[in-house]
């Protein structure tokens, strides 16, 4: 899809970013999307799985957005279709896991965007500890603390809209 900004994204969390925590994008969220996609490259970077990122964004997340990273961007499509994947399990065998190896937090979907010269990032969890910091305070992300799917979108109209 052309886009009016090129080499520039938007990547967003899922839960209190896009959604309310837990609940399925709004009608309105939807539209936005929609329209912000006409704008800019947009992509989603949940910690869940692909299925869970489906019940929240719709069964068509992966065409909606140009790029989804589910599993904190291990498992990672680009329109609609697989680009990587890696799996703890093939990684760290059969042990059970009592840390996320290094470097495996939502920063590891930046491996994917090298096209792109300014990667913006919308996320709730931003304070140290939170699970969008990381990716936050990347030198390769423009950082935006967002309170709720609301204030997401009025970041976004002032950001890409002005």
């Amino acid at each position: 899809m052309a886009v009016t900004k090129p080499g520039l994204i938007a990547l967003f969390d899922v839960d209190g970013t896009l959604t309310a925590p837990r609940k399925a994008a709004t009608p309105s969220m939807i539209e936005f999307i929609k329209e912000l996609r006409k704008v800019v490259t947009i992509g989603v970077v949940g910690g869940s799985d692909l299925s869970k990122i489906s019940e929240q964004l719709g069964k068509t997340v992966i065409n909606d957005y140009d790029y989804v990273f589910s599993e904190n961007g291990l498992v990672a499509q680009k329109d609609g279709k697989l680009i990587g994947t890696q799996s703890l399990k093939s990684f760290l065998g059969d042990e059970k896991l009592k840390v996320f190896p290094q470097g495996w937090d939502k920063t590891y979907c930046l491996r994917y965007l090298d096209e792109f010269s300014e990667i913006h990032f919308f996320g709730d969890k931003t304070y140290k500890g939170g699970n969008d910091h990381e990716i936050y305070e990347s030198e390769r992300t423009v950082g935006h603390t967002v309170t709720s799917p609301d204030d997401t979108v009025e970041q976004c109209k002032a950001l890409f809209f002005a």
